[in-house]
This record gives structure tokens, C-alpha cells and sequence, in this order.
């Protein structure tokens, strides 16, 4: 009954503002190009997205500055056999908003963004306590995180990373014992119909679940044959729109065009600290309190089944890190928006020490505060690689830069500071893993199938 409480007071809140933020800010970046791309499906143009472009101006999606035929033919990828541009995203999110635009426009697909990211904290929930969280440390958890960004940022845009946490919970939850894996395999086969950099996490959740449930032969068949079966429709889509019989074929002929991959990536070291620490796109200035999930990972490195979840979801974090981690021109963590499940699973392990919860009540208030600017004024979510955050405005009457504490990665010279602060995260792994006790679990799961649970649990002192 929690889990319910929890989905439904989330919902309401995620509703409220994403509505606020419809009302307040255009749609930006790739979301105009996703909406687009639902409207051309509804008119019956197919992907086709050159007349839609054309009619941008006045549409609900329109972003507000005029988009150039030179940015038009930068966020769309070329086919090989036909004319025109069509979408460089995987169609999955188009589809998936088409039917929800069709019947209210932005603000129901606000509505399904919602659905999505309450049902995958209520589903976290409960993973958490099957895992063998204390009830009140999960509780507070999963409420805080779906209080903070990403979470309550992303309630209100059109992305993807919106979408994604609603089937990873799911997967967390089979590997957790707390959801049947039969159908875990639609779950996870959505990942890369939503976009291609979720593939990492398709199959790290699937060895995750196979770890920790031993699935026999056929529901082992069950998991894998929808990963297999997205793969053959993205190649089919392909091929009939790209020319190319290839999964994510859009790519392919983008780059086929002559634009450079060096465009789309990063590849350094700075992303991996400026996911969590860069002033501007980074988690932890826009959600401090998110400091605390790295000493619940600490704690989880010293059990064998949270272990494997780390070890699940690092490979995606190590290729986003590599793209442009920054989002674009898109609210803080984007990338780390579909690990807001993990988050709300890995907070909820260091909140179970009482230690942790004397440490976590200034990094909560401030969390909070920042959420309130994130959703009152969410045009100041938006940041520019190596500038401080607009939502340093919203703190100016008191005097106070709390973003100030962090590096600006996109900047140059910024090396000593984020030295630092990958020292102080890796500390606070460090300490979970020492100084706390790991979950403990007084049973194992019974059905190797999926229908069993772990049993009791209770963490030690």
C-alpha cells in the first residue's frame, strides 16, 4: 500500500510541475524535433520531418527562436533512398507521445512523463524494501528523490531520460525479486527503441537479472527474445526509411553525410566528475543530497548482489561520460536522469545508518530550496558550458552562491577543483564500504523462474 501512496503523491507533484513548466518555457533542444516527428506520424507524413519544420513557427513545440535550415539539417539525419530529413532519435519516444499529443497536446504528454517517473519511484520503492531496506529509509528515499532533480525536472520535458526510469525500475525490481521476470524482457527491449545510448543498460540490467534470479532456460528465452526482436525492428525501420539495414540506421547515415563523431563526444576523463560535479550540468549542485547515494554505494560494493547492480549500470555511466555529458541545452543530469531508480535505491542504503540521516538533514533543506527555484522559475534550469548556473539568481538576495562550492568542468583551469572533488566523492565510497554495514539477506529467492521474493531481511549494525 506505500508503494501506491508514494506513486500517487508523486504523480500529483510531477503532474503539477510539469504543467507549470509547459506553461512557462518551450519545448528546447531535441524535444521540438521529438514532437515533431509525432506530428508528422499523426498528419501522415510518415518521418518525414521537412514540413513540419517549415510550419515550426506558432506550433505548440515550437522552441521560440527561429530554427535555421542549417540547424534543421543538424539535428535530422539524411536517408540514402529518399528524399528529405527525417529523425536522428530512435522512433520509440515519438511513437510513444503521438497517440497522448494527438488527444491533448504538450500538456498530456507532460501527463504520460509523469505516469512514467512516479510509477518507476513506486516501483523503486519497493525493489528497495524486497532488497532489504528498512521500510522508513526507502520511504524517505524514493520521496526525496522524486522531489529532486533530475526527477522533478524532468517532469516537465519531453525527452527520453523521462521515459527510461519507468523500465529500469522494473528491471531493478525483477532482480530484486519484488516484479516477475517473464515480462521484464518488453521492459528491457523498450531501452533501445528509446534511444541507442541505452543499450549499455539493456543488457547490463539483463545480466543483473540473471545474476541474481538464475532464470532457467525459458525465462532466460523471455528476457533476451525482446532485446533480439528490438533489434530486428529498428533494422527494419532502418532500412524502409535510411536505406541502411542497421539498428539506430539514422546515425549511421548522419555520419555517412560528413558530419564528424568527434561533434557528438567528449572524450575525456572530465565527464565522468562533471556528470556528478560541474557546476552548471552536473547532479550534485542541482541535488546535494544525492552526495549521500555515493556512500550507499560504498555500503552496496560490500554485498555480492548490489555489487552486481553497480556493475550493471557503471558501463552506461562510462559511455555517457565519453558523449556530450553536458545534455545540450536541456535541465541538469540529463543523462543520469534514467538512474533515478539506483539513486533512489542507493540513498535509501545510506539513510538506513543513523549517522547518515544527522549528515543528510542540511543537504535535504538545500536540495529542496533548489528544487522550489527548478520548479517556480524552471527557465532557470538552464545552463551554458562554462558559465555558473542562472539558478545562482534565485539565491543573489541572500547573498549566497551555493553552486560556488563546485567546479566549472567546461572550463579551462578547472582541473585542481575537479580533482577534488573526485577525491571527496571517491572518500565518501570509501567510508560506506568501511565504515557501514552491508544489507543483509536471511534468505535467498525460491522460484528460479521469478516468482519468488527474497525473504526477510535486516541490516547489520
Amino acid at each position: 500500500m506505500t508503494a501506491h501512496w508514494i506513486f500517487a503523491g508523486l504523480l500529483v507533484v510531477h503532474i503539477v510541475a510539469g504543467l507549470w513548466t509547459t506553461g512557462r518555457a518551450n519545448a528546447t533542444g531535441d524535444e521540438t524535433y521529438y514532437f515533431m516527428a509525432a506530428d508528422s506520424l499523426l498528419r501522415g507524413e510518415g518521418l518525414e520531418l521537412t514540413a513540419r519544420w517549415r510550419e515550426l513557427a506558432g506550433a505548440s513545440y515550437d522552441p521560440g527562436p527561429p530554427v535555421t535550415a542549417a540547424d534543421f539539417v543538424r539535428q535530422t539525419a539524411p536517408s540514402l533512398t529518399r528524399a528529405g530529413r527525417y529523425p536522428l532519435h530512435d522512433p520509440g519516444l515519438s511513437l510513444l507521445i503521438a497517440i497522448p499529443f494527438a488527444a491533448g497536446g504538450r500538456a498530456l504528454v507532460v501527463v504520460v512523463s509523469a505516469l512514467a517517473m512516479a510509477a518507476a519511484l513506486a516501483v523503486a520503492y519497493r525493489a528497495a524494501v524486497g532488497y532489504g531496506i528498512g521500510q522508513r529509509p526507502a520511504v524517505v528515499a524514493t520521496v526525496l528523490t522524486g522531489l529532486a532533480a533530475p526527477a522533478i525536472t524532468y517532469s516537465g520535458q519531453t525527452f527520453p531520460d523521462a521515459i527510461a526510469p519507468l523500465p529500469i525500475a522494473l528491471a531493478l525490481g525483477a532482480a530484486f525479486g519484488v516484479v516477475p521476470i517473464r515480462p521484464i524482457g518488453l521492459a528491457l527491449a523498450a531501452l533501445p527503441l528509446l534511444h541507442l545510448r541505452y543499450w549499455p543498460l539493456a543488457l547490463g540490467l539483463l545480466g543483473l537479472i540473471v545474476l541474481t534470479r538464475r532464470p532457467r532456460r525459458r525465462a532466460f528465452l523471455a528476457l533476451l527474445a525482446p532485446l533480439a526482436g528490438a533489434a530486428g525492428a529498428l533494422a527494419i525501420v532502418g532500412l524502409a526509411i535510411y536505406g541502411v539495414p542497421l539498428p539506430h540506421a539514422s546515425f549511421v547515415s548522419f555520419f555517412l553525410a560528413g558530419e564528424q563523431v568527434g561533434a557528438y563526444t567528449r572524450a575525456s576523463g572530465a565527464g565522468l566528475i562533471g556528470l556528478f560535479a560541474d557546476r552548471t550540468f552536473g547532479l550534485l549542485p542541482a541535488a546535494p543530497v544525492f552526495a549521500l547515494a555515493f556512500v550507499g554505494a560504498g555500503i552496496a560494493a560490500r554485498d555480492d548482489r548490489s555489487r552486481a547492480l553497480l556493475a550493471a549500470t557503471l558501463p552506461y555511466v562510462a559511455v555517457v561520460a565519453l558523449l556530450d555529458w553536458t545534455g545540450a541545452y536541456s535541465p541538469q543530469a540529463r543523462y543520469l536522469a534514467p538512474l533515478v531508480p539506483v539513486l533512489a535505491v542507493l540513498l535509501a542504503t545510506a539513510l538506513g545508518h543513523r549517522a547518515v540521516r544527522i549528515a543528510a538533514v542540511p543537504l535535504v533543506l538545500l536540495t529542496l530550496a533548489q528544487s522550489a527555484i527548478y520548479v517556480v522559475a524552471p527557465e532557470l534550469r538552464y545552463g551554458r558550458a562554462g558559465f555558473e548556473p542562472l539558478a545562482d539568481l534565485a539565491w543573489a538576495p541572500l547573498g549566497i552562491r551555493p553552486s560556488a562550492l563546485f567546479p566549472l568542468i567546461t572550463q579551462s583551469g578547472s582541473w585542481p577543483a575537479a580533482t577534488a572533488w573526485a577525491g571527496l566523492l571517491a572518500g565518501l565510497v570509501a567510508l560506506g564500504s568501511f565504515h557501514f554495514g552491508a544489507v543483509r539477506h536471511d534468505s535467498v529467492m525460491g522460484d528460479r523462474e521469478g516468482g519468488g521474493v527474497w525473504g526477510r531481511s535486516r541490516r547489520s549494525s
